[in-house]
């Protein structure tokens, strides 16, 4: 299955999203706008989806991976969408989205290498760190609105 085209693509799509991830969150963190590398993850990560999800209908009793490969699309795309259209709480909700779709590509990448079950957990487990901190420094790049904003009050009563 080696010299399988679909295969070849589906491990070069991960590859690159595995690479482009860190990538986009380095820019990120830098200040830079990234829209090289987010669009570059983003075609990553429909790339392993789309092929993920072939490989899964067209080998006997992978189907199960089906809704996987939907779901890793559906939260790269949702975290992309989160901050862009300001969604309500999208500081709390991207990490979270993109931050799971990375946490399948690295999941992925080691139960297909090993085998091992325990890799179904473990990426999922470590992955809660860095999701925490970037939730930590979005809440806290927000800035804190006055009081009168937070408590609701129109000031002049």
């Amino acid at each position: 299955m080696a010299g399988d085209p679909l295969l070849l693509l589906h491990v070069t799509a991960g590859t690159a999203g595995l690479l482009l991830g860190p990538v986009w969150l380095a820019a990120r963190l830098a200040g830079a706008r990234a829209r090289g590398p987010a669009g570059g993850y983003q075609a990553a990560v429909a790339g392993v989806a789309a092929s993920g999800a072939v490989l899964a209908v067209s080998a006997p009793g992978l189907g199960w991976l089906l809704p996987v490969a939907a779901a890793t699309e559906a939260l790269a795309v949702a975290g992309a969408l989160a901050r862009r259209q300001d969604w309500p709480h999208w500081r709390t909700l991207q990490p979270h989205l993109l931050g799971g779709s990375y946490i399948a590509l690295v999941t992925g990448l080691l139960v297909a290498s090993t085998g091992d079950p325990v890799w179904w957990v473990l990426p999922a487990l470590v992955g809660q760190v860095p999701i925490a901190v970037a939730k930590r420094r979005l809440q806290g790049a927000g800035g804190a609105a006055p009081a009168a904003q937070r408590l609701g009050s129109t000031g002049g009563r």
